[in-house]
């Protein structure tokens, strides 16, 4: 497919429909805002017309719901349509968020065929991680020529993590549909994570881009039932029962270790929000509010599943103890810094190979129905480091995993005899 078959119709910045009070014209960033990248968090949308419960409406219809929908929710999401100063705060200006939208001359099922890299630069309105704008949220409306439609958005994670991030999309979703909704995002995370006046505060240093590809792997709930039960039999003296994400997480450790094993570090991204809006981070909170943890295996012997399921849940225990315990957000923010440090330190290590884990479970991504249906599937893009991304199966059966890996790895990888046992790679819609 050449390039010439993407087609730009429109490209509009898109304000908010009411104007920003004065009173909230500076939106100061949280410790966890300033110390994260300028790269952008990414999703893509996928709605075949076929699939729709209620008729896709014309394409001008779309762009007009999307337009409107989006200038409304970013009244609620006021710091979104700013622009950020000196890492410290975001100018709440209502400069707005870029909206694109584009033609693209093929079946929407035709891109599929094609590498994950490939529909990323179709759909996606920028490079994530080398973004060409000062917005920070853009967006792209694809049609394509089945009568299908793609949805493309890219938010800085200057002001967003990944649940901040399906947050943003479900809520403009639900203005989509209920023009009187009134989403309701807390900002008030630089009174949690107190933000630091110093330059030598610890900014999580990014990793070498790498050009890698990625390939997605579906494992049923049997297959999940399955490796957990191995797991279990071959400790019966192990109290801790796996969870699905530590299952999945030592599990492609493994795989990707096999069969030539390099010292490595295991880094899993744990939310620190709470379940409810009392909790010290509010479950509301919008923002970053995630911190890592490292789970390190030195020899072959120690890329053992027990093992790793055990040192995996002492990682999530000991951020979780910490927020349990702590009473003040300013000893919140010393164990944060300590723990950036940390990492800095240990991701350091060219000797090491890293593999970074996230997982996107029990998040509203599959929510993000605009008036014409769910999303048949919901995308990232591609990571230029080592990064597994954990989502639910949108049809409930288990989960899908979204592998990130250079030419050469992800070549041994899909290989694996153990990884095909139990995960089937995805291909198409």
């Amino acid at each position: 497919m050449s390039a010439s078959r993407l087609v730009l119709l429109s490209k509009k910045l898109i304000k908010p429909s009411s104007p920003t009070p004065l009173s909230h014209r500076i939106h100061n960033l949280s410790l966890m805002d300033q110390m994260g990248t300028h790269s952008y968090m990414a999703a893509m949308l996928f709605y075949p017309k076929q699939d729709t419960t209620t008729s896709m409406p014309e394409p001008t219809k779309i762009s007009q719901i999307l337009e409107k929908s989006l200038s409304k929710v970013l009244t609620s999401y006021y710091p979104f349509a700013g622009h950020v100063k000196d890492n410290s705060f975001v100018e709440c200006n209502d400069m707005g968020a870029d909206l694109s939208q584009v033609r693209i001359d093929c079946p929407m099922s035709s891109i599929f065929d094609q590498p994950r890299t490939y529909i990323d630069n179709l759909v996606l309105p920028i490079d994530p991680w080398f973004p060409s704008t000062d917005s920070l949220v853009a967006t792209q409306l694809c049609h394509f020529e089945c009568g299908g439609i793609a949805l493309g958005a890219c938010l800085s994670h200057k002001v967003s993590d990944g649940y901040t991030m399906s947050r943003f999309l479900r809520d403009w979703a639900m203005v989509a549909r209920d023009t009187e909704a009134k989403p309701s995002p807390l900002f008030n995370g630089a009174s949690i994570f107190k933000p630091s006046n110093s330059s030598s505060f610890q900014v999580v240093k990014d990793p070498p881009l790498n050009k890698n590809v990625s390939k997605r792997y579906h494992f049923s709930a049997s297959k999940l039932k399955a490796l957990k039960s191995m797991i279990d039999s071959a400790d019966s003296t192990s109290q801790i029962r796996p969870t699905t994400v530590e299952t999945i997480t030592a599990f492609l450790s493994k795989c990707v270790n096999t069969p030539t094993f390099t010292p490595s570090l295991l880094v899993q991204a744990v939310n620190l929000r709470g379940t409810s809006n009392d909790a010290l981070v509010p479950a509301d909170l919008t923002g970053n509010a995630a911190l890592p943890f490292v789970v390190s295996a030195t020899n072959k012997e120690e890329m053992n599943l027990q093992r790793l399921v055990i040192e995996l849940r002492k990682g999530k225990e000991k951020i979780q103890d910490m927020l349990k315990y702590i009473e003040s957000e300013e000893l919140l923010c010393s164990k944060v810094s300590e723990i950036a440090r940390e990492m800095n330190e240990r991701t350091s290590n060219n000797d090491v190979s890293i593999y970074r884990f996230t997982s996107l479970r029990k998040f509203p991504v599959n929510d993000m129905n605009f008036g014409w249906g769910r999303p048949r599937k919901v995308d990232v893009a591609t990571y230029p480091i080592n990064m597994f991304v954990l989502m639910d199966n949108q049809n409930g059966d288990g989960l899908e995993v979204i592998v990130n890996l250079d030419e050469g790895k992800m070549s041994a990888f899909e290989r694996n005899d153990e990884l095909l046992q139990f995960a089937s790679p995805c291909s198409g819609l």
